[in-house]
């Protein structure tokens, strides 16, 4: 069995830019659907959510997880 330490706990470390490159190529694809508009308009304003959190955040180098395997006992 393991534990995983979570030494500095949560939030776990996620880029946020490629988050928010994903969704707008799926935004763009949504707006060129007819009847999904209101699902682009969605992603449009999950869009602007990341964007205003990348700019409050402070970059944090990564670092290893520190994963602990336990003996058997």
């Amino acid at each position: 069995m393991f534990r995983i330490q979570r030494t500095p706990a949560w939030p776990p470390a996620i880029d946020l830019t490629t988050v928010r490159e994903t969704i707008a190529y799926m935004e763009g694809d949504l707006r060129r659907v007819p009847g999904l508009e209101a699902a682009a308009s969605a992603l449009k304003t999950a869009i602007h959510e990341i964007e205003a959190a990348e700019r409050t955040m402070n970059p944090r180098p990564l670092t290893r997880l520190a994963t602990k395997f336990l003996p058997r006992r």
